[in-house]
């Protein structure tokens, strides 16, 4: 079996949670606790981005041509008031869109209060270590455009996808676009990875919270459009990546600009579904074609498709027989009584 090297996130997280449980004689919690209360996490992160949203869902639906007409033309039966919903919540403007992805913001603040005041971990057990961030993260910027990219090129190499360039790219936007998936794709992986596997593995194999935290990470997806067996597959490898990255990096800033460039380099610069999610501006057009919904992955976007599946294949093999970072702590570990 492969011995994975403690990182630093997870010497400091192990220190605390030694001399914390070393005074009050308790164990680390059960797995099955942890999953527990990461729910309720998830829950609070929930309602707070729900709190956030709301006032800008009000404004950009009263605002909105599709709420006019339903002033002025009522609907008479129960189909049509149905429709009419239907209508009204898929008319939001794209900055709208970009709210949302600024709203996760909730998800990092909740991972941060609870395990700031519960578990009494710090940032750099949370993965924000202070040396060396900066190429951290333009190296993952870097990393998650080529995987990605890899990823169109198996498709267009295949003739199953055809990219052409938008005349008119709004520009600005696109840029806003990038703004909210830089904190979109940190929050999914504190959640995930900076919270959830690092306290997990105080009470079980690192193999456990690696794949425990990769399923549910595919769990949080289920509810997107177009979702289909091959896309959790894709998911629950991107998962595995996501942690098998994190564990040698050392850190949550690589793979956090990964996890942004990846689903920005999708939507706004290929035009391409994100997990199911269409609609963004976009540099590019993707043009799918018939009956190729096996290797691009169809309306759920390349997420679905066997293009990411042998580009996150390849990644998570290439993480396995990757070098550990060298952690910046050299000891932790509680003082001897």
């Amino acid at each position: 079996m492969l011995h994975f090297p403690k990182t630093n996130m997870l010497h400091e997280a192990d220190a605390a949670a030694e001399q914390k449980y070393l005074r009050t004689g308790k164990t680390p919690p059960h797995p099955a606790v942890e999953v527990l209360l990461f729910l309720l996490v998830f829950l609070a992160a929930t309602m707070i981005q729900s709190i956030i949203i709301t006032p800008f869902q009000l404004v950009a639906m009263m605002t909105g041509d599709t709420f006019k007409n339903i002033l002025l033309y009522p609907p008479t039966s129960y189909q049509e008031t149905m429709e009419m919903v239907t209508a009204l919540l898929s008319s939001f403007p794209d900055w709208f869109m970009v709210v949302q992805l600024l709203a996760t913001s909730g998800t990092i603040a909740a991972c941060f209060v609870y395990c700031r005041a519960f578990e009494k971990r710090s940032w750099v057990s949370l993965g924000f270590t202070k040396k060396g961030a900066v190429a951290e993260y333009a190296a993952g910027l870097g990393i998650g455009l080529a995987l990605f990219g890899s990823a169109v090129a198996i498709c267009v190499g295949t003739g199953h996808l055809t990219l052409s360039i938008n005349s008119a790219p709004a520009i600005g936007m696109i840029f806003l676009y990038f703004l909210g998936y830089m904190i979109q794709g940190m929050s999914e992986e504190i959640l995930c990875r900076g919270y959830l596997m690092v306290s997990m593995q105080r009470g079980c194999p690192l193999w456990v919270a690696v794949l425990t935290n990769a399923l549910i990470f595919t769990v949080l997806h289920l509810g997107n459009p177009g979702v289909t067996p091959l896309a959790l597959l894709n998911l629950t490898l991107f998962g595995i990546f996501a942690s098998l990255y994190t564990l040698r990096r050392g850190s949550l800033w690589g793979i956090g600009a990964i996890h942004t460039i990846w689903n920005f380099a999708q939507g706004n610069i290929f035009g391409i579904s994100v997990s199911g999610l269409s609609g963004s501006p976009s540099v590019l057009t993707a043009t799918a074609s018939e009956g190729g919904a096996l290797i691009h992955g169809g309306s759920f976007g390349m997420e679905g498709g066997l293009g990411v599946t042998i580009v996150l294949v390849i990644g998570c093999a290439v993480m396995l027989v990757m070098k550990t970072k060298k952690s910046e702590i050299s000891s932790l570990e509680p003082p001897k009584q």
